[in-house]
């Protein structure tokens, strides 16, 4: 099998890679630099949708997205061609090559409704230029029959100094003995990267089609969260509750918990973790040193 895998340098795409190549899939990487095909997708969506044509693959992954929140407020032209634009795009190349297209989309979809879990059913709410910007993406990929649009909450480690993860700046703010504030109304079903990874490979073997959230099995607060993960490092005392409306300016969804039903029904020899083992796994990876393994 051979894969395109478009935002290879992220989070996400550096896993991704790293496994597919532990499993003898052929993968050709496509980001901003220190990848094989170095492109701007905001300035140069023509030379992506000429990679994809002519390396002809089996299966392009599209992890690349503008997800600053205030930039996609200040740029929203950007934030459409990148989120909305560039997966339209990829879906038609895919369609005229016959290609199975793999969208990243996002949970940021809900708001005011606590601890629900939302299936991929639920009724959706656009409350900013990111959450619009990736819902079009999802509309556009789709268009080919061929696609998965995944909705997820990936957490992990990136390795890149001045950009830190979610989990990276949480790690190492705690270990510095700085203080740091979990929303105890801030509700998602974040996964690790790792499993994520397995599973999305899982599914890519089985041409699974539509729109799956694949997430962890419960939902709990960032508080929740951050807390488990400072509890695992004898750091808790530095664990501060906070409330979303300490939030300014930008609109945000708060209510992100993944309903992962469909998902199970779907897995043969797979697990979906809850919260716990999600935890258990980030912390493992950073006692093995994963601030430093992956590049």
């Amino acid at each position: 099998m051979k894969v395109l895998l478009v935002g290879s340098t992220g989070m996400l795409g550096q896993q991704l890679y790293k496994k597919m190549i532990e499993g003898g899939i052929e993968v050709v990487t496509v980001a901003r630099s220190n990848s094989m095909y170095q492109i701007d997708l905001f300035a140069d969506e023509g030379k992506l949708i000429g990679i994809i044509k002519a390396e002809r693959p089996d299966v392009v992954i599209n992890s690349a997205a503008l997800i600053n929140l205030k930039e996609c407020e200040e740029n929203p032209g950007k934030a459409y061609a990148i989120n909305a634009r560039i997966p339209g795009l990829i879906g038609l190349a895919c369609r005229e090559i016959n290609s199975y297209f793999v969208q990243i989309s996002t949970d940021h979809y809900y708001s005011n409704d606590g601890k629900k879990l939302h299936n991929e059913r639920d009724k959706i709410i656009l409350l900013n230029e990111y959450a619009r910007t990736k819902y079009a993406g999802e509309c556009f990929a789709l268009t080919n029959n061929k696609s998965l649009v995944i909705r997820t909450n990936i957490v992990g480690f990136r390795n890149k100094k001045n950009e830190p993860t979610f989990i990276e700046w949480a790690v190492s703010s705690l270990q510095a003995h700085e203080e740091i504030t979990g929303f105890d109304d801030f509700y998602t079903s974040s996964i690790d990267v790792e499993t994520f990874s397995d599973i999305l490979i899982g599914l890519i073997d089985e041409r699974i089609t539509g729109v799956i959230n694949v997430a962890a099995a419960d939902v709990v607060s960032k508080f929740d969260f951050i807390y488990e993960i400072a509890k695992k490092l004898g750091k808790e005392q530095y664990v501060l509750k906070g409330k979303t409306n300490q939030f300014q300016g930008i609109k945000r969804a708060e209510s992100l918990g993944l309903d992962t039903t469909k998902l199970k029904g779907i897995l043969k020899n797979q697990e979906v973790p809850i919260t716990k083992q999600v935890v258990d796994r980030l912390i493992e990876k950073y006692e093995e040193g994963a601030f430093y393994e992956i590049r």
